[in-house]
């Protein structure tokens, strides 16, 4: 996703904020209560009247039991917290008036003119150079690259390397001739480049550069005459030549800047200092409550036990330009060049280590490594939202989780330069057993990488007690949905959703060793799936593998080797499986599915069966349907998918382009030039500020460039509301703001040597859309109702509420088991929970589960606060989804 705007970021403060007083104040009842408030004195007495002025000064008093309440303001310090007790925690929380940032950055002044117009200032950045970041206006500032890239660091523009190159030279036409030496090269390049790399530049001379570093597994990781040839330089003088990209000068002490059209004069500079704002690296037993990071980010320690991070907004976390080998000391298992791979998971990212501690309700977002590092013994990662991480392509994933007994529920995470959520064999040796992987959304992952998938085990690890079930992996340019490579065992899946994920939905990978006792049970794979959906492959040893009651679209299959045989049995591979929307994921069964009753009892999988047997596939026919992701302000995006159309300047059959299926290409006639486009019509008026445009994991065919404009009525069209560059697999077009269209038109900008190609085209939204399906359970407001994993029960005056929907309809439907004999009903209110009733759905007897529609009193359209209250006396019904199309 893109950078959150602040009306975003205001929704989020104060669904975040507001709760964290009440909850402040429960745990200060057992010990003293300092208030620290900008205005403050370090000083003074620390009451509401006479608050300290840093955090730091609280910290300095407070013992176990006690607590810091923060007021609204910004803190340019690091937080280093003592350590409470288990009955008698210390508590640094939000007071409520307002977002409280912890700020790792200070301002640069003293700016100069340095020549050739650039400015200068001379500054100590503090932290070590390779993770120096800049921000200009509060927006993160480019280090100076060739070729140049956009603003997005996950749509990434490379320089091609000629096929005269070698392992540690580059011969290219196209490189300017300048003194790159000491610059760093970024490579993405070999036959099969499944790790990026980089090196230091170490002689230059017109169209070529030699360096030294990278290149540790050639063939397939290598420069040289490849399939793949791909790089960009930072960190020289020499490429400053965009307005707002930066260089430092590490042995000056020395910072430059390409100013903005009209100088650097009102304009604010800040450098990052201090690379972990709250370090709890010493501390247990600590509760962090409601804070923002800006720059910086947090982390316990190996020894941390009882820390709580709730409420965390944390933006700008980790930032670097380099992928040096890991230290041996960090390693698990005896070091070898392959373990480049493993570059920056240790010190990048919000990291929970120890055992014991908790992060929740968190959203995290902007690193160029990891988004969270889990690593100790039982941890948990839950409820929160992770996004744009892992762009400097290493196996640094949205969620690392290295040890045991880690629980890992309910997160979102998306847009990630390789996997989602990834465990590093490399860190973990053999320990990687008794954790728990569950409900997670896990989206637009492997956006800098090929050869991978959005969840990814690796390698010869042993899973047993592991489990990773009710998870949805799509939308992704890697191989696989589920990915357990290169003789990992005893990996238990099942109730497990996949759909465009390329290949496989799940990849077992013996790779000429083996693979034992790896099992997946009651999973749904869905479209964009074209090779299998489970199979196990490679492997000179499979013994005790097991796949059953797996309804996909390709065949399952497994290697015939070992002792027991792989049992391969009670599948349903069909294109007609009998789902209720394959296109927009909803892979649950529609009543005349032949995957009803037609599976088999696998012990401690088919645990809630109704009917004669269980079903084959994720979902229970009649039990509620079960959900995956967080339930914060952003964890519901993607627009749902209708009866959409495409055309092609060209004149050629553009419907692949909007069928929801990845694998599926349209490919234009000629090279690309300046002018092609495609229109989208989208058939009815859809509210969105993101379009993706997805062309495979293929290198050739993306465009060079691009603008987006809009249309209601697909004859008056306005100016492009965004310009992209770059040619990643998927490239995102982002808006100023949200915006109400029905048709659209991809317009490119720029000529390219082949022709262009598109695979899929998707649209996402800063709020759910109604005309999705919107899980009761994942709702942001639940008021009285009693919250399950897959449904919630109301009460006569409970409510759910969903913030900022995007709705065009005049009907709604909803799925509901009746609890109340008479006079009852579930009313949709709109904007408040006592405002309007916009639709009432009676509700009389008991039962199972039902479907129940009602037309609305008027056509709603726009974006709305939409809330679910229930009317009666004692139970009501429980409710698993609602929508609202027209």
């Amino acid at each position: 996703m893109r950078i959150r705007r602040l009306s975003v970021l205001a929704t989020v403060t104060a669904l975040l904020t507001f709760p964290v007083q009440a909850h402040a104040a429960s745990s200060a009842s057992s010990g003293h209560t300092y208030h620290v408030a900008p205005q403050g004195s370090d000083h003074a007495t620390g009451t509401r009247t006479s608050p300290l002025r840093t955090i730091g000064a609280c910290l300095h008093r407070v013992r176990p039991g006690d607590t810091c309440l923060v007021h609204h303001g910004t803190y340019h310090e690091q937080l280093t917290p003592p350590s409470g007790t288990k009955d008698a925690p210390i508590t640094i929380a939000a007071y409520g008036d307002g977002p409280v940032t912890v700020d790792g950055t200070e301002r640069v002044t003293g700016w100069k003119d340095a020549g050739g117009g650039l400015v200068a200032a001379d500054t100590n950045l503090p932290p070590d150079p390779d993770f120096n970041a800049v921000f200009l206006d509060n927006k993160r500032a480019a280090e100076g690259r060739w070729p140049n890239s956009g603003a997005d660091p996950l749509n990434t523009t490379w320089a091609e390397a000629d096929t005269t190159s070698t392992d540690q030279r580059i011969d290219d036409t196209d490189l300017p001739d300048a003194d790159w030496n000491g610059a760093t090269v970024h490579l993405w390049a070999g036959s099969n480049p499944w790790a990026q790399q980089t090196g230091t530049v170490t002689t230059t001379a017109p169209g070529t550069l030699d360096f030294k570093g990278g290149n540790y597994r050639c063939p397939p990781l290598c420069m040289g005459n490849q399939t793949y040839r791909n790089y960009y330089l930072v960190g020289s003088k020499a490429a400053l030549d965009r307005p707002g990209e930066w260089y430092y000068d590490k042995a000056a002490h020395r910072l430059y800047l390409l100013p903005p059209k009209g100088g650097i004069t009102g304009h604010t500079v800040t450098a990052k200092h201090r690379l972990w704002g709250i370090d709890l690296s010493d501390s247990s037993y600590v509760t962090v409550r409601g804070l923002d990071l800006w720059g910086t980010s947090l982390r316990t320690g190996p020894a941390s036990t009882g820390v709580v991070v709730d409420r965390l907004h944390a933006t700008y976390i980790s930032e670097f330009s380099t992928l040096p080998m890991p230290p041996d000391g960090d390693l698990a298992i005896p070091p070898f060049e392959g373990h480049i791979v493993a570059s920056r998971i240790l010190d990048s990212g919000v990291q929970i280590l120890g055992t014991g501690n908790t992060l929740e309700h968190s959203e995290i977002s902007q690193s160029a490594g990891d988004g969270v590092l889990v690593r100790g013994t039982g941890n948990t990662v839950t409820d929160n939202y992770i996004h744009d991480v892992g762009w400097m392509g290493s196996y640094t994933p949205g969620i690392e989780i290295n040890g045991n007994g880690h629980t890992v529920t309910h997160n979102t995470v998306r847009r990630t330069g390789r996997a989602a959520i990834d465990t590093a064999w490399q860190l973990n040796g053999t320990e990687f057993h008794d954790n728990h992987i569950a409900y997670n959304d896990i989206s637009e992952a492997m956006r800098t990488s090929r050869d991978g998938s959005p969840f990814y085990v690796c390698c010869s690890l042993n899973g047993s007690g592991t489990s990773i079930d009710h998870n949805t992996a799509h939308d992704a340019d890697g191989q696989n949905g589920y990915y357990v490579d290169n003789y990992s065992g005893h990996f238990l899946l099942h109730h497990n959703v996949a759909w465009n994920t390329g290949s496989r939905g799940v990849f077992f990978n013996g790779h000429t060793g083996p693979s034992i006792a790896n099992e997946d049970h009651n999973s749904s794979y869905g479209v964009g799936i074209n090779v299998a959906s489970v199979a196990l492959g490679g492997a000179t040893d499979a013994s005790g593998s097991y796949f059953s009651n797996i309804v996909g679209p390709k065949p399952v299959t497994a290697t015939k080797a070992g002792d027991p045989l792989p049992v391969v049995r009670s599948n349903l591979i069909s294109d007609q499986p009998g789902y209720t929307d394959a296109v927009n994921g909803e892979l649950w069964l529609t009543p005349r599915s032949p995957a009803i009753d037609a599976g088999e009892v696998v012990d401690g999988v088919t645990t809630d069966v109704l009917g004669a047997a269980p079903d084959q596939g994720a979902y229970e026919f009649g039990a509620p349907v079960w959900s995956t992701g967080c339930d914060l302000p952003g964890c519901q995006e993607r627009v749902r998918h209708g009866s959409w159309t495409a055309t092609a300047s060209d004149g050629t059959d553009a419907s692949t382009t909007v069928d929801g299926d990845i694998n599926t290409r349209w490919t234009a006639v000629d090279p690309q030039t300046a002018g092609q486009s495609l229109t989208v019509d989208l058939g009815e008026d859809k509210t969105f500020d993101r379009i993706s445009l997805d062309a495979g994991r293929d290198t050739s065919g993306q465009p060079y460039g691009f603008t987006v404009s809009l249309s209601r009525d697909g004859r008056h069209w306005g100016e492009p509301l965004a310009r992209v560059s770059g040619r990643s697999f998927t490239q995102d077009a982002v808006f100023p703001r949200q915006t109400t269209a029905r048709h659209l038109r991809i317009t490119l900008t720029a000529s390219g040597p082949a022709p262009w190609v598109v695979n899929d085209i998707r649209l996402y939204g800063d709020g759910p859309d109604a005309s999705s399906t919107l899980q009761a359970e994942q709702a942001t407001e639940v008021r009285g109702a009693d919250r399950g994993t897959a449904s919630v029960s109301l009460r006569g005056g409970d409510r759910v509420g969903f913030h900022q929907v995007n709705i065009n309809g005049g009907h709604l439907a909803v799925r509901l088991a009746p609890e109340c004999v008479r006079g009852c009903s579930l009313q949709l209110r709109l904007d408040s929970p006592d405002d309007r009733v916009v639709a009432e759905v009676p509700v009389s007897g008991s039962g199972d589960w039902q479907e129940r529609s009602v037309t609305l009193k008027h056509t709603v359209t726009g974006a709305h606060d939409l809330y679910v209250v229930a009317k009666g006396t004692g139970r009501v019904a429980g409710l698993d989804w609602l929508t609202i199309r027209p």
